[in-house]
């Protein structure tokens, strides 16, 4: 059972912090395409959440309900997401990338007024200038971004990059959706599932003498963030307003900066430390004054009496 009142809101933080630990793992694959390190990312994970639902005796989640083109919509998404990030990584940089990929809170609040309902409070419009701020600082070079950053192909990314955020933004309203049919299992396996197959040519690139020794560290990462992390985000999404989930999110590269700082031994300035701070009030302001849902039963997701939604 899972009675914390807060609970989708801890889901939501513990899922997004094991997301944080990308760069301790991609620290410790070697050679091997990033399209590569995407598919067997997906793959380990699905058969994590796969063995996990097997072994609990659970495998009837994954009956699809209705909406069932709003399924398979999911994993499209993530996955034509997961390109467009990648491609504004390549032709910016990861802190440009990250800052462009997390304004999806502005579109989620935003839309979700309109899409599911939702009022935009006080808190939630303070808390989304505190942590864009926060990240910003975050993420900033040193120095700043300069005019020289955003020339020639760089604008490509910087597209590139706005698509993604706005794409996060329709994945996470649209778990809200899904939460009406699906269990929360049903949504992170399918969703996973239909990435894992989309990228599924890229499988075969790598021959097995590179891929062998980077097994084991392929399956860790796939099991702690799509495995773990996504089934924990998963169900803060579906139990939170989207505007909530979407703040909340931003923990994750404050938490990116943590594991660096401490098992890369990546340094850590000041202006780094206060953005920190400010997505973690922001984190705070939205967890004490967000409107909780009911608490969340872990033996029964479908059970319509567990979650009152309003729409």
């Amino acid at each position: 059972m899972f009675q914390v009142k807060k609970g989708p809101h801890l889901a939501v933080l513990l899922g997004c912090i094991l997301y944080g630990m990308t760069g301790l793992f991609l620290a410790g694959i070697n050679n091997l395409p990033i399209t590569s390190i995407i598919f067997y990312r997906l793959f380990f994970g699905l058969a994590f959440i796969f063995t996990f639902l097997l072994a609990t005796g659970r495998l009837g989640e994954l009956k699809p309900g209705k909406r069932k083109f709003r399924l398979l919509l999911q994993g499209v998404i993530v996955t034509v997401n997961m390109f467009f990030y990648f491609l504004c990584v390549r032709e910016t940089c990861f802190s440009v990338a990250i800052l462009l990929e997390y304004t999806a809170p502005i579109y989620v609040m935003l839309a979700s007024p309109f899409v599911l309902k939702e009022k935009v409070g006080k808190e939630s419009i303070a808390a989304l200038f505190l942590a864009i701020a926060g990240v910003y600082l975050v993420i900033r070079p040193e120095g700043g971004f300069g005019a020289s950053d955003f020339s020639g192909s760089q604008l490509t990314g910087i597209a590139s990059g706005l698509f993604a955020g706005i794409l996060l933004a329709v994945i996470i309203m649209n778990v809200r959706v899904l939460k009406r049919d699906h269990s929360e299992f049903a949504i992170a396996f399918w969703g996973t599932a239909v990435s894992c197959i989309l990228m599924l040519p890229f499988a075969s690139e790598t021959s097995f003498s590179v891929l062998a020794p980077n097994l084991s560290t392929l399956a860790a990462f796939g099991i702690v963030s799509v495995g773990i992390g996504g089934v924990l985000t998963t169900i803060g999404y579906a139990n939170l307003e989207s505007q909530t989930g979407s703040l909340l999110a931003l923990i994750e590269p404050v938490a990116g900066v943590f594991f660096d700082l401490v098992f890369l031994g990546v340094a850590l300035s000041t202006g780094t430390l206060a953005g920190c701070v400010l997505v973690l009030v922001a984190a705070i302001l939205v967890s004490f004054n967000g409107s909780p849902k009911p608490a969340m039963n872990f033996t029964n997701f479908t059970d319509p009496a567990e979650v009152t939604e309003k729409y």
